[in-house]
């Protein structure tokens, strides 16, 4: 027998039990998920305070004690976790499911924007007078006579009239010429200066 042989049997048998303990570990760490998150946290907040050598002995000891079961509200809280975790993904299809270079995101999908409701035009109005007064003849009589002018148009009125099937004059008073803008059906006034009364 070889001088070399014996230190590679040894070592071959170092390797397969530390591999089995890391086995017993691992099985260990996935059954209990909540007491290795415990242990992290201890962990963490430990480094700040002990030295090295004691934070060796501490998780030794920790890691030697026997496993307790996590509790019912721990396991429920724990899989709410998850399933939250699983909402934010997007689903995937059959086919990408299976495929190891799929891209995918746990980033949440971008709200959804709502257009915004149309505003609704405006009611229609009658466009304003084009008339303008110019005189009156027979101010006094029953049916007294309105001169208005739109543009070099010179039209004289009195009440009844229609004018390019558009305007009606309705009255004719000292003050004012009413008018009914008949698209809308619309009142107008057409005011009559004081000085020409």
């Amino acid at each position: 027998m070889k001088p070399a042989l014996p230190m590679r049997v040894l070592l071959v048998f170092c390797a397969i039990a530390a591999a089995g303990a890391g086995y017993r570990v691992l099985v260990a760490a996935r059954q209990m998920p909540a007491q290795v998150a415990a242990l992290d946290s201890q962990h963490r907040n430990d480094a700040h305070t002990r030295p090295d050598a004691r934070h060796r002995t501490h998780l030794s000891e920790a890691a030697a004690k026997p496993a307790e079961p996590a509790s019912a509200a721990q396991a429920s809280a724990a899989a709410a976790a998850h399933a939250k975790l699983l909402s934010l993904r997007a689903p995937l299809s059959v086919e990408s499911a299976h495929d190891p270079f799929t891209a995918s995101s746990w980033l949440p999908p971008p709200p959804v924007e709502v257009p915004a409701a149309p505003v609704p035009p405006p009611p229609p109005t009658a466009p304003p007078v084009p008339f303008a007064y110019v005189g009156q003849l027979d101010a006094k009589a029953a049916k007294p006579q309105v001169f208005l002018s739109n543009g070099d148009q010179l039209l004289i009125v009195s009440p009844g009239d229609v004018i390019d099937n558009q305007y009606r004059i309705e009255s004719v008073s000292e003050s004012d010429v009413v008018l009914t803008y008949l698209p809308l059906h619309e009142r107008q006034v057409v005011a009559i200066p004081r000085g020409d009364k």
